[in-house]
């Protein structure tokens, strides 16, 4: 079969595309045919070699998280998913995605209505993230307001869709006009290039000084301490994917200084769920029924087949995404 590999981490120049052995599913396992298949920022992080859960290693590591299509074939300690059924496969296991064929444990495998349009299926996993941030992971605070920062992208316009139906206000950025546009196109009641504009004094005059409930945060690095100048008391940054790295060391004595303001400040993954199924079942059917009654209707950046996977990385690392950007799998 076809997939896209990597022989060793980095940029995305080290993926090529190429003939590989087709797996075969094991007791547990779920063989699925691939249609359809997500790019995002967890592909990013395995290409890059800094994903903190990768158990597999290159040479030939097949990239990607997140996938959807038909089950050819089940294990036979499988129970609930039979060949015929439309899936999405959100890995868990950080690789395995670009490929015609994928066969993965069924806790990863969620199975969709025929109600449900198969290409929304790999960008799914942005829906559950978003819902996961704004109503567990954010809980503890007033939860009247979010700031996003770099909102055009997948999970970021999840998160502004999600915030929206549920009522919440939303501060976003991005850094280029059309992505501005973007964002406004969504709904999303403050924009800004933050470029352009000091974060802190347009959050602070939209909010006549309240400041934000709810930041999120996926860059982290060394700005990480300036966003409690604008976090409303009681208010929240929530970190995930941590693109830029850790925060300074020193930057404790800013989070211990605003112990005034009962400034919190939350680390995110959604392996969190990986043995709550529970828990991930509920809102796997909130999103889910958000998604099939038309409540959600998810956004698209640019289609591309699966031997495009270079392509679709270098639009990633090139920050040029607004939406979700997904692959699919060539017909022969």
């Amino acid at each position: 079969m076809k997939a896209a590999v990597i022989d060793r981490f980095g940029g995305p120049e080290e993926i090529y595309y190429t003939d590989i052995e087709k797996p075969v599913p094991g007791p547990d396992e779920v063989l699925v045919k691939n249609i359809y298949i997500g790019v995002g920022k967890p592909d990013y992080i395995m290409r890059s070699g800094i994903c903190p859960f990768l158990e597999a290693k290159p040479p030939k590591l097949v990239v990607g998280n997140e996938c959807a299509g038909i089950v050819e074939a089940v294990g036979s300690e499988v129970k609930g998913i039979e060949p015929g059924m439309h899936v999405c496969v959100n890995s868990g296991l950080g690789y395995g995605a670009y490929a015609e064929y994928i066969a993965v444990p069924q806790k990863f495998v969620t199975v969709f209505p025929d109600s449900f349009p198969l290409k929304y299926a790999p960008g799914f996993l942005n829906y559950m993230v978003a819902y996961a941030l704004l109503n567990e992971i954010g809980r503890g605070t007033d939860g009247k307001s979010i700031y996003i920062y770099g909102a055009a992208g997948g999970v970021g316009t999840a998160v502004i869709q999600t915030a929206l139906l549920q009522g919440i206000e939303v501060i976003a950025s991005a850094g280029s006009q059309e992505k501005c546009d973007y964002i406004k196109s969504l709904g999303a009641h403050c924009v800004f290039n933050h470029k352009e504009q000091d974060s802190k004094e347009v959050i602070m005059d939209y909010t006549k000084g309240r400041g934000v409930d709810l930041i999120f945060d996926q860059l982290v690095g060394k700005r990480f301490a300036s966003q409690f100048e604008y976090l409303a008391d009681f208010g929240m940054i929530v970190i995930y994917n941590w693109q830029e790295g850790s925060p300074e060391l020193d930057q404790l004595d800013t989070i211990i200084k605003q112990s005034s303001h009962a400034s919190a400040v939350r680390s995110f993954s959604f392996h969190i769920y990986d043995d709550k199924p529970e828990r991930l079942a509920k809102i796997r059917k909130i999103c889910m029924d958000r998604i099939i009654s038309g409540k959600i209707v998810p956004h698209f950046y640019m289609d591309l087949p699966l031997s495009e996977a270079r392509k679709a990385h270098e639009l990633m690392d090139g920050l040029q995404i607004m939406g979700k950007l997904i692959l699919h799998v060539e017909e022969k």
